[in-house]
Formats: structure tokens, sequence, C-alpha cells
């Protein structure tokens, strides 16, 4: 029964700990800091002979973005415009980003660039990204010999 109490002690350096991560969550430019976000937030996934990106890119347009590709590389750029009407000052809180942003993502495998599809639908972007011949597993016959 005593091994129990043990836990239920008071611990002075627990409760500090915890004071001084809420006052470092309290100050924004710190927060911002201390967490190192990817935008937008992406998933790539293998769907056999070929890849697919999806990017979550909620208020933005078609026109807002830029897809390039290069070697086994996937760059996507773009803008999130500020809304319109409202003035730096008056915000109390802002956990969207705003303003350009440029995300670079390394392709698993080499794709063929010329078959590289976009769509874009309810702010979800889905990207197919074909794979280039030399990348697919082939099949090797083996010869019997006399």
């Amino acid at each position: 029964m005593s091994g129990l109490n043990w836990q239920r002690r008071w611990d002075p350096f627990r409760d500090l700990q915890r004071e001084v991560g809420r006052l470092f969550e309290s100050f924004e430019p710190l927060h911002s800091w201390r967490l190192s976000r990817h935008d937008p937030s992406i998933n790539l996934y293998d769907g056999g002979d070929k890849y697919f990106l999806t990017a979550q890119l909620p208020g933005m347009a078609p026109e807002d973005l830029d897809l390039s590709i290069t070697g086994e590389a996937l760059t996507l750029r773009g803008e999130r415009k500020r809304p319109e009407g409202v003035a730096d000052e008056s915000y109390r809180r802002q956990e969207r980003q705003f303003g350009r942003w440029t995300r670079t993502v390394s392709l698993p495998d080499r794709v063929d660039s010329g078959q590289v599809t976009a769509t874009f639908a309810q702010g979800l972007l889905t990207i197919t990204l074909p794979k280039a011949e030399s990348a697919k597993p082939r099949q090797i016959p083996i010869k019997a010999t006399t």
C-alpha cells in the first residue's frame, strides 16, 4: 500500500516543468519556432504502376499553385493569401499560415514526367505520378538448357 503513495506525492519539479511548458506555449513566436511544420500536409503512396501524392490545400485555388518535376523530386509552390478586410493587428490568434510556400518531395523511384497529371477538388490536390518503365518490376524468364 505504501508503494502506491509515492506516485501521488507532491513533486515540485514536475509542477515547475508543467508551468514552464505552459509559459512557453503562451509565446506565439517561440511556439511557432519550436514546431517545424511542413506546409502543406501531404501523403505519398504506391499504387502499383504509379504513385499518388495528395496535398491538403484548404482555401486555395488551382491558379495559386505551381508544380514542377525534376529527376526524382517534385516541387509544389503556392501562395495562401490573407483574407481581405482583416488587419494584422486585429488577430488575437493566428494558426493558419499565409504567404508563399515551397515544398519539395523526393520520389521513391523515377517517374514518367511526361505522363504526370494533377487534379484539384474541394481543397485536395491529387498528383498522379506514373512510374517510369525502368522503375517498374520486370519479370525475367528462365530458359532451360539441355
